[in-house]
Parts: structure tokens; C-alpha cells; sequence
């Protein structure tokens, strides 16, 4: 297993591995010294205000059932999904999540919008076997880098990199995370991989590679390497990182401080590159602002995936903790690590007229609230009755709808691939072709 720390060694950069191992350190301290006491979640919500939330979100999801593919192919081409859609998802972040109209205008403004659907038509495009489940995980990626490019004073587009670097998730991410793979093939792979970030041409394998080099190849045309090394180098990073992530299989030979280490070292390299996707080159602060960020959505993704990672036997720092005690903890250890990243990026933040750390920390919150319902196991009881004290949902209806909250995350995806579907097809139609 040692052979995968040096799964990147093909013209690596060395000051990109300093670069990521002196923000990991920077980070690391950041955590030993986030609190683990209670912090303030917020306000309390009355019983009545949950029924009331509850039936907003029942009304939701009772609205998307009724869309069926012959409403789409009729609306497709009129302000259906602004009229219908997003109206429906404004309603449900306004009533549901007390969300303020100038969040909800953010989050669903039509750069915002357009950039999604074009994500959706390009990726079907590039591959039509993708699962919706698939687009939607790349998906996410291209609404955060979105996000990004708003705070780095960007244009909210779906730029050639963008798109690239978000459809390499459904290819390589869960090639590397699946335990099936044996080490070996994970290695063979990996060092292929890192040889193509690091600019060498690549016979690929199979055609999954083909896919993962012609992506590549479409970054290239936009940052030239010898312009911009720095997006080359983050890629090279991200890739080291995820690499090493793979040790958390091994679950008798990783530390908790090093499990920490590797998932810090994995999101912030992750959304590091991010801005140099969107930017081309960065700023110190800004360096620092994106790694943090990325090692506190890391720790909030380990969060969630404590159940399936104590299946599959993967260790991170909270798999780790949750086979002998509560998580509760390591929660508010979580939510103040988030307040110094957030907090201590505030003139970066600043920039933009929208209160971004507000609004991350109103979704953060919901994150924290979802995951604590449904996963109650991990929690005692007295951390599960705090925590839905601030929940404008009752836990119970959150279990209730789980097939609403996770699997029916796609739900809204599916709508929007078959309305550039039809849409598709009517324009082939009027052509003639």
C-alpha cells in the first residue's frame, strides 16, 4: 500500500505537493482547535411552523409527480420552467426553508439555470449511457463551481473546464471509491491517469478512459499548459489526494488524525482545483478560502456517509469514531471548523452583494439536520432532540419522505434532461432532419 503515496511521481510538480501539504497542516490545526462544545444553531421552531413547512414540501412533490413527458414536450419551448419548475422550487425554499427571495433569486437566477441545462444537453451528449444518478453527482459539482465563480468575481457560465472537470467525477470518483476494484487495477489506473494530467499522451484501456482523457483534452483547449501550470498542478493534486484516500479501505492501518489528514487533504485539493478551473490563476486568499471550504464539505459528505462507509469498511475520521461512540462531538467540531473557514474569508466574501456566508450556513444547517434524522443511530438522544428543536422539519417527517430526501434528489434532474429532451426532438422535427 505504500506504493500509492507515490502514485503521482510522473512530472509532478513539487511545489504544488508543498503547496497542498502546507494548507492540509494549515487546516489540520484549524480542527484541533474548533471547539466540540454546542454552538448557536439558530432559532427554535413551534410545532405548529413545522406542520406548515411539512405541507409545503408535500405540495412540492405533489406538483412534480403531475409532470409527465407530454407537458414537457408542450412547454418546452415557452417559459415552462420558469413558470411551473421554479416557481415550485422558490415556493418550497421560501415557505419550507425560510430562504429570503434575494437567496432564492441567486440560487435560481437564469445564469444559474442555463448553466444547468446546458450541463445536462452536453453531458447526454458526450455519453448517452450516463445514469441520471451519474449527471446528477457531476451535476452538483457544476452548481458549486457556479457558486465559485460568483465569489472569485466571475461570469455564472458552463465553461468547457467546468463541464470537463465536473463529468470526471462519474468516471474516476467512483472507480476510486469502489471496493470491488481491486487495489491493482485502482494503481494501473491511477499512475495511467496522473501520467495524462501531467500532460504525456495516453493509450487508454477501455473506452471509461477514452472518456476520462477526451475530458482532459477539453481543459487543455481552454488553459493552454504553459500559460496556466496552475490548473495542471491542482489536478495533479486533487488526483494525489483522492489516490491516498484509498488507504481508508485499509481500516487497521489508518489513524484517525491521518483519516482526518486524508479527507482535508481530498476536499480542499478538490475545490482548489475548482478555482483554477473557473479562474486560471489565484490569489493567495484565495487559495486559502477554497482548500478550507473544500475540507468542510469533505467533512460534511464523511458526515453522511458514515452508514455506507461502516459497510464497505472505508475508515474515515467518522466511520472511525461511530463504531464506539456518538458523533455528536465531532458534529460541533465540524460546525465550528466551518465558522473559522467561513468567517475568516469574509473580504473575499464580501465582494459579492449576497450574503454568501449566511446563505452557506442556512444549507449547511439543513445538512446537519437531514443527516442527524436520518441517521439517528450515531447520535444520543439528547444531541437528536437539540438538533430538531432548530429543524424546521419534524425529524419523523424527514424519516417519513426519506425516499423524498435522497433517492428523489434526482427528481428535479430527470425534469429538466427529459424538457432538453423534448426540446431536442421538436427543433429535429421543424428541421426536418
Amino acid at each position: 500500500m505504500e506504493a500509492f503515496v507515490f502514485i503521482c511521481r510522473y512530472h509532478f510538480v513539487k511545489t504544488k505537493v508543498m503547496e497542498n501539504r502546507r494548507l492540509t497542516n494549515q487546516f489540520m490545526k484549524v480542527w484541533d482547535q474548533s471547539r466540540e462544545q454546542r454552538p448557536d444553531w439558530g432559532t427554535s421552531h413551534a410545532v405548529a411552523e413545522k406542520k406548515f413547512r411539512e405541507a409545503s414540501v408535500e405540495q412540492f412533490f405533489k406538483s412534480m409527480k403531475k409532470l409527465d413527458t407530454d407537458m414537457l414536450s408542450v412547454y418546452s419551448e415557452s417559459d415552462f420552467l420558469d413558470e411551473l419548475v421554479l416557481s415550485q422550487l422558490r415556493d418550497l425554499f421560501l415557505n419550507a426553508f425560510s430562504y429570503r427571495c434575494e437567496e432564492i433569486d441567486q440560487m435560481f437566477s437564469p445564469e444559474m439555470m442555463r448553466s444547468t441545462k446546458n450541463f445536462i444537453k452536453q453531458a447526454r451528449n458526450f455519453d448517452s449511457e450516463l445514469t441520471v444518478i451519474s449527471v446528477f453527482q457531476a451535476c452538483r459539482n457544476v452548481w458549486i463551481m457556479n457558486g465559485l465563480q460568483l465569489i472569485l468575481g466571475r461570469c455564472v457560465e458552463l465553461t468547457p473546464a467546468i463541464f470537463a472537470y465536473s463529468m470526471l467525477y462519474p468516471y474516476t470518483d467512483n472507480f476510486v471509491d469502489d471496493p470491488l476494484i481491486s487495489p491493482a487495477e485502482k494503481l494501473e489506473f491511477s499512475q495511467r491517469f496522473a501520467s495524462r494530467l501531467a500532460g504525456n499522451q495516453v493509450d487508454p484501456k477501455n473506452l471509461q478512459e477514452e472518456k476520462i482523457y477526451q475530458l482532459v483534452e477539453q481543459i487543455e483547449n481552454q488553459y493552454d499548459r504553459r500559460q496556466y501550470p496552475g490548473v495542471y498542478d491542482s489536478l495533479l493534486g486533487i488526483h494525489q489526494a483522492q489516490t491516498e484516500s484509498m488507504q481508508l479501505f485499509q481500516s487497521n492501518s489508518v489513524s484517525e488524525e491521518e483519516a482526518l489528514r486524508i479527507c482535508l487533504a481530498k476536499g480542499g485539493a478538490s475545490v482548489l482545483a475548482d478555482g483554477y478551473l473557473i479562474a486560471g490563476n489565484l490569489s493567495e486568499a484565495e487559495k486559502v478560502f477554497l482548500f478550507g471550504y473544500g475540507a468542510y464539505l469533505q467533512l460534511l459528505d464523511d458526515i453522511q456517509d458514515v452508514k455506507e462507509d461502516l459497510a464497505d469498511g472505508v475508515m474515515t475520521a467518522f466511520s472511525k469514531v461511530a463504531q464506539t461512540r456518538h458523533l455528536d462531538r465531532m458534529v460541533y467540531k465540524t460546525y465550528h471548523f466551518g465558522e473559522h473557514v467561513l468567517s475568516s474569508s469574509k473580504p473575499l466574501l464580501d465582494r459579492s452583494e449576497l450574503n454568501f456566508k449566511a446563505l452557506l450556513q442556512k444549507s449547511i444547517l439543513l445538512f446537519f439536520v437531514e443527516s442527524v434524522a436520518i441517521d439517528k443511530q450515531f447520535y444520543s438522544q439528547q444531541f437528536q432532540d437539540e438538533l430538531e428543536r432548530i429543524s424546521p422539519l419534524s425529524f419523523s417527517f424527514v424519516r417519513s419522505k426519506r425516499n423524498f430526501f435522497t433517492p428523489k434528489k434526482h427528481l428535479l434532474l430527470e425534469r429538466l434532461e427529459k424538457l432538453t429532451s423534448s426540446s431536442e426532438v421538436k427543433n429535429m422535427m421543424l428541421s426536418g432532419d
